[in-house]
């Protein structure tokens, strides 16, 4: 199994941990502990150290979709809508912008 952490440190020194993604037709709005012990477990284990402190959870919903990684659409001229639809876009959006943007203005 791999396991890869992420790991945030914002300007005022707190930091996000995470994250993890559950598909379903129908997503459950609540989020299983025994996942986020197992992110904090492996923070610990990373960096030598305690668990941090949880001071908020997040959960969001995200577009997906079995037949593509992502969406773009042009409504019209001069416009593209662009959606992830693969749980990757940390890792792609930023590819993507370059390529949508060198697409509308060369």
């Amino acid at each position: 199994m791999s396991r890869i952490l992420i790991v945030v440190r914002s300007a005022d020194g707190t930091q996000v941990v995470g994250d993890s993604h559950h598909y379903a037709a129908t997503p459950d709005p609540f989020a299983p502990t025994t996942v986020d012990d197992l992110i904090l477990d492996e923070y610990a284990h990373v960096f030598a150290g305690a668990r941090p402190e949880v001071v908020e959870r997040w959960t969001g919903t995200y577009a997906s979709a079995s037949d593509r990684l992502m969406l773009v659409d042009a409504p019209c001229e001069g416009l593209r809508i662009v959606v992830i639809t693969s749980g990757t876009g940390a890792s792609t959006s930023f590819a993507i912008a370059e390529e949508v943007i060198e697409e509308l203005y060369g």
